[in-house]
């Protein structure tokens, strides 16, 4: 009698003992799932912010070399044209390339190709190559001035002038003002002075001094 009392008294503690644990398992488990989830989650994020840091953005700017910056190089294709008011014409194909040195200043090789008209003789196609230097000295946003100097031979089909010779030393001196077209395409105008002469290689050396107008387009390479 006394087991049975004892039996049927310790019975409904069991069963509650029972019921909490399986209601305690059962209130963790929601918990657990949410736990994972947030945990996937995470993972996901560091493996995106991972990828994207490795590939970098594809559409993120590139910059291009400022105008003019020391050790930019850059070609050039153009044209000029020339008088010496009076008898003497010239026009030329020209290009070439240079290297600036320092900002603002380059050093260049510039070929010409071209015509020397002349009154009292035969005109002559000729071909010549200079050295070139070019200071922009001053700088604005998007456009620049500039003065030049130059040094160069000449070789022409015919003498210029027609009791000279047909090499001849081309000194030159111009300034002129650079303008931005895009963010690489820059022209280059200038205004000076064009001279051919034989340096006294022969017995007479009239030579000529035009007033010269110069057109390029310049692009980096």
């Amino acid at each position: 009698m006394t087991k049975l009392s004892i039996r049927h008294a310790i019975s409904p503690i069991v069963g509650l003992l029972v019921m909490g644990q399986n209601g305690t398992l059962n209130a963790a488990a929601p918990n657990a799932d949410v736990l994972a989830m947030l945990s996937q989650d995470r993972d996901a994020t560091i493996e995106g912010q991972s990828d994207a840091a490795s590939s970098g953005s594809p559409t993120a700017p590139v910059s291009s070399v400022v105008y003019g910056a020391a050790g930019s190089r850059r070609w050039f294709i153009g044209g000029v044209v020339g008088s010496d008011l009076g008898d003497e014409k010239m026009a030329f194909l020209s290009g070439g390339v240079e290297w600036f040195a320092i900002d603002d200043f380059s050093i260049g090789v510039e070929a010409d190709l071209g015509w020397v008209g002349q009154d009292a003789g035969a005109d002559a196609g000729l071909f010549g190559l200079t050295i070139m230097m070019r200071w922009h000295f001053l700088r604005y946003e998007r456009w620049t001035v500039y003065g030049e100097i130059g040094a160069g031979l000449a070789y022409s089909s015919e003498p210029v002038r027609p009791t000279g010779g047909q090499l001849n030393f081309t000194p030159q001196a111009a300034v002129g003002f650079s303008m931005d077209l895009n963010h690489q395409t820059r022209l280059l105008v200038g205004l000076g002075w064009y001279h051919i002469s034989n340096a006294r290689t022969t017995s007479t050396n009239l030579g000529v001094d035009a007033v010269a107008l110069t057109a390029r387009i310049s692009l980096p390479f």
